[in-house]
């Protein structure tokens, strides 16, 4: 048996929610005994924690009989037009072109998608995904795997693929990555994870910056979830800290899983930023997010967590910040987490089933 296993992810972009799930299954993986290489993993990532990254697909793919697709939005639509105007989708695109390719360098390597995802909706794969992302999840080399969104389910269906829906590998997060827990407080902590441009509303950011300033008895932390030396800056950052204004920039998974977890309320738009946050008893709320981040929201409960998008300051403190973390997590249906959570170990039961079978 070959003992190591390929793990693939757009790990370029130091995204705190792709190296997370890649991470995760490599330590997973490594419990079980098995070498692991990761695509692209940033270095100083992978010399913490241990793990081989590789510079190329050709360098992932050589020498393996598996290479595990560490979840990621591989169903998330990218129309024609946003390859055109975007350069991300392009290279997104351009990615699996050289996953295509390798399939027909190494024949004998089969690939697997684990926890991976869209929005939950069937689209035309063509128009939606691109050539070389649907030619990939549909061609002879990929055996498929499982998703986050039952409704995903039915779009694999439109690729020929049969796939299984378990909760989100990421309601494990603590396990793997145990938080560092920020300094107490006796003030009411709220983080940020705002984009620039026409998501923020600039009222609601002056009025947060000002209260900061007259009040002492809130903390505001703002966060990145790329890792600084990317350069990734469509996420907002206050100029300064100050006594109440605080800024946090994603370093490691433990750091930034410990920020999440230290705060009362966090808002943002970002699913997996918000359910990491959510495993470790800490609410979070929606704050102009995508149809996922809202779905998943009202699949527990969590409709009143789902914040119009000319919310003021004045509506969140009446409404939100004058209640206790425990009051807020309450109001979520937890028996419905509960359930995720130890439906999600499903997702890990699936990989080692996967690497004993063609690893």
């Amino acid at each position: 048996m070959n003992n190591t296993i390929a793990i693939w992810s757009p790990l370029r972009y130091a995204n705190y929610g792709d190296d997370m799930q890649a991470i995760a299954f490599a330590r997973f993986l490594q419990q079980l005994g098995y070498k692991v290489k990761l695509f692209q993993l940033d270095e100083d990532l992978a010399k913490l924690y241990g793990l081989d990254s590789c510079p190329t697909v050709d360098d992932l793919c050589r020498d393996v009989n598996l290479v595990i697709i560490a979840g990621g939005a591989l169903l998330t639509p990218n129309t024609w037009y946003k390859r055109i105007l975007s350069r991300t989708p392009r290279l997104y695109e351009r990615d699996f072109g050289h996953l295509l390719q390798a399939e027909k360098k190494y024949p004998n390597v089969k690939f697997c998608a684990i926890s991976f995802g869209g929005d939950g909706k069937v689209h035309d794969a063509l128009k939606s995904l691109g050539r070389n992302r649907a030619g990939f999840l549909s061609s002879e080399s990929f055996i498929g795997g499982t998703v986050r969104l039952e409704g995903d389910v039915d779009m694999m269906k439109t690729l020929g693929k049969d796939v299984t829906y378990y909760a989100d590998m990421l309601f494990q997060a603590p396990k793997y990555f145990p938080p560092q827990m920020l300094p107490p407080t006796n003030k009411y902590r709220v983080g940020f994870n705002f984009k620039k441009g026409r998501h923020l509303d600039k009222k609601l950011l002056s009025d947060i910056l000002e209260y900061a300033e007259t009040h002492d008895d809130m903390e505001f932390h703002f966060t990145t979830t790329h890792l600084d030396k990317i350069g990734m800056e469509y996420q907002y950052l206050p100029e300064r800290e100050s006594k109440n204004i605080f800024i946090d920039k994603y370093e490691n998974l433990e750091q930034l899983l410990g920020v999440l977890a230290s705060m009362d309320c966090f808002m943002t738009s970002m699913l997996h930023v918000g359910l990491t946050g959510l495993t470790t008893g800490m609410p979070f709320i929606s704050y102009r997010g995508p149809g996922k981040t809202k779905s998943f929201l009202r699949s527990i409960g969590g409709d009143w967590a789902i914040l119009p998008d000319n919310v003021t300051f004045d509506e969140l403190k009446k409404k939100i910040w004058n209640q206790s973390r425990e009051a807020l997590y309450n109001r979520y249906n937890k028996s419905i987490i509960e359930e995720m959570k130890k439906d999600s170990l499903h997702q890990y039961e699936y990989c080692k089933m996967i690497a004993e079978k063609y690893a």
